[in-house]
């Protein structure tokens, strides 16, 4: 009774971009003059702390000089660790395994355990005595 034409409807498949920044997790549909003139990008990419490695990579000169030894430290070793997509790397100063922000955004959710590199903003964490100050680079 009704006519089915053989040719698909849907001719293309319209692939999210999903960006990771300051703790909100934004989706764009990419401009699609744009898409023939630029290269496809790696689906696994992930850019994690964008903004906040700019402190530490030298595009604020001023903020390399607030952070101790220490912290640069662990922000370096995590930095490493989650370009690797590793889900925890061993703290330089105490020994401890520390999940990286890549782990708990594969976990898709605030666990409510204080963690150092929570990118959602410890909304779950119940006692507010654990809560940490962020620094810009994590928390302390």
């Amino acid at each position: 009774m009704f006519h089915h034409p053989r040719k698909a409807f849907v001719c293309r498949v319209v692939l999210l971009h999903v960006q990771f920044n300051k703790r909100l997790v934004t989706m764009s549909i990419p401009n699609l003059s744009e898409e023939k003139s630029q290269p496809p990008r790696s689906r696994s990419r992930l850019q994690i702390n964008a903004e906040r490695s700019d402190a530490v990579t030298g595009s604020n000169d001023q903020a390399v000089g607030k952070f101790t030894e220490e912290e640069m430290a662990i922000h370096r070793v995590h930095r490493e660790a989650c370009e690797a997509k590793k889900q925890m790397y061993v703290d330089p100063s105490s020994g401890y395994k520390v999940f990286t922000e890549y782990a708990h955004l594969q976990r898709g959710k605030c666990c409510g355990s204080a963690c150092r590199h929570c990118p959602y903003g410890q909304v779950n964490v119940k006692d507010p005595a654990m809560k940490k100050q962020f620094n810009s680079l994590f928390y302390v």
